[in-house]
């Protein structure tokens, strides 16, 4: 019996001690005024049906931060850590942009990460390494380094046509219904090998082939990633010493190869082919050149290394493989159930098109062509490729507004998250948001415009780099997709698509479904 007793009063120590431990953050919100929910021991704020997957997770942001309109932030538990969101965007370009040196750095995600290849990448350096890397590589990212690799997400564009065509040809029926999901990730991942391995794979064609297969592996959010994730940020040092791992390390060495192979060949062989792997390895020349001039002081010029290489390489494949995929989903999503919008867009495209004369759509038109801008700008409106960014306070500061009054003192280590999707559903940022409209970004209203709700590609001196790219793989499938079919809804296509999409993908429930025709 005394023992029995024992076992129950260590018991009820070791819940005592686990439930103090899981609340002994929860306090930050209130002592710093910050408007919140009230937290769960260990979960915080996060409902537990969202961690399993059984909310609609982009709905319950919006309305969360909708519920907290006329406050400059308002605060969010993720598990034991505070999070402070921003809804003001005089505090956004504040953080992002005017007091960036105070605001440099994203959070770094306790887990395997920041030991792989992966913590050389752009968006994983921090401080003078991250500004280092930023100043190599905007060079690679420039409008004339753009048009060079057109032609290659040309092919991809083409091909994706040829394979609609084939479908409709080889059945009786004058459309036909497909995914998008699995077309459109098909798409970028033929451009990530093609314009950031150096590969040609077509996988409309040779659906199962290795690159396609291994890239999709990852990019699937499995429960098992999400309890490994949450574990890694509960208890890192735990799963640091078993050494579970987030990301398939052998996943990675099976892209990591494929770079070295190609740098070895090229450099071996003096090839010279217009993609991602050629800028980089010019920068790493140019950085080499730097490092030999006398002139310069060596101490400021850290050195551009293989894996240095190799990091950017697989950054532009994660961002590459599953944003653009996304995108190119809602995008078309919302052509068809615009009908209106897509006739506009059509007219425009058969416009350029009698102009080209029989002869391919050049990098110089696609730029010019405004109305597709503004549909592709207002589909990224509506549903940004990130739903949120985040930057790291690495010094005290008070931020406040342009007549000096203290928006928000922010401390060092607080993390604040700029919530994107919900900005742009915002209606005091965007007038009736849920409703699909270019004329946005036309120029006679671009003046209406409020500075710093616009995030599709981030803010500030931290945004994508690779934006310009991301246009102009959007606008070069869409731009062919939209000359050789009409976009319809079919059966199974979602009529309340932010009720639709649940669990940790943005993909509804039922996937991305349109129905082709082609245009006679």
């Amino acid at each position: 019996m005394d023992q029995w007793v024992v076992v129950v009063a260590l018991f009820i120590v070791v819940l005592g001690l686990l439930y103090k431990w899981s609340v002994a953050r929860y306090d930050v919100f209130r002592e710093r005024g910050v408007p919140h929910e009230k937290p769960w021991p260990l979960i915080g704020n996060i409902p537990i049906r969202a961690m399993f997957g059984g909310v609609p997770v982009l709905k319950h942001m919006i309305q969360l931060h909708l519920k907290y309109t006329g406050s400059p932030v308002y605060g969010i538990y993720a598990l034991r850590d505070p999070y402070i969101f921003v809804r003001d965007p005089e505090l956004i370009k504040l953080i992002g942009i005017k007091e960036f040196d105070h605001f440099v750095n994203h959070n770094q995600m306790q887990n395997n990460i920041q030991e792989s290849i992966l913590s050389k990448s752009l968006m994983s350096l921090q401080d003078g390494r991250w500004r280092e890397m930023r100043n190599i590589l905007t060079p690679a990212f420039t409008g004339s380094k753009m048009r060079v690799m057109y032609e290659l997400i040309h092919s991809c564009s083409v091909e994706g046509v040829l394979y609609i065509r084939d479908q409709l040809q080889s059945g009786s029926a004058a459309s036909i219904d497909l995914e998008m999901k699995d077309y459109f990730t098909r798409f970028a991942n033929d451009v990530i090998a093609t314009v950031a391995f150096g590969l040609s794979v077509n996988s409309f064609r040779r659906k199962d082939n290795e690159f396609f297969r291994i890239g999709q592996s990852l990019s699937i959010i499995s429960a098992w990633s999400v309890v490994k994730a949450m574990l890694h940020a509960l208890v890192p040092r735990l799963m640091k010493l078993l050494r579970i791992q987030v990301l398939d390390t052998a996943k990675i060495d099976y892209f990591t190869s494929l770079v070295n192979v190609a740098m070895k060949y090229r450099q071996e062989h003096n090839v010279i082919r217009p993609d991602m792997i050629h800028l980089l390895m010019e920068a790493k020349q140019q950085r080499h050149a730097e490092l030999k001039d006398q002139t310069k002081d060596a101490r400021y010029y850290k050195e551009f290394t293989d894996e240095d290489l190799l990091a950017q390489c697989l950054l532009f494949f994660f961002a590459g493989f599953e944003i653009i995929s996304t995108s190119l989903c809602f995008l078309t999503y919302e052509l068809c159930l615009n009908p209106e919008v897509q006739e506009k867009l059509y007219e425009e495209i058969l416009s350029v098109n009698q102009e080209l004369n029989g002869q391919p759509l050049t990098y110089d038109k696609l730029t010019k062509m405004r109305y597709l801008d503004m549909v592709v700008l207002e589909g990224l409106r509506k549903w940004p490729p990130a739903i949120s960014t985040d930057r790291v306070c690495c010094k005290d500061i008070d931020l406040l507004d342009e007549n000096g009054a203290k928006l928000f003192a922010a401390r060092k280590g607080d993390v604040f998250q700029i919530p994107i999707m919900s900005l742009h559903h915002d209606p005091e940022n965007f007038p009736d948001p849920e409703t699909f409209d270019p004329e946005r970004f036309t120029e006679e209203r671009k003046d209406e415009l409020k500075p710093s709700t616009f995030l599709a590609f981030g803010v500030g001196p931290r945004n994508c780099i690779g934006n310009r790219m991301a246009l102009m793989e959007l606008k070069s499938i869409v731009y062919q997709l939209l000359l050789n079919f009409k976009l319809l809804p079919a059966e199974k296509t979602s009529r309340d698509i932010l009720e639709d999409i649940v669990g940790h993908g943005l993909k509804p429930k039922n996937g991305f479904w349109l129905k082709f025709q082609k245009r006679q």
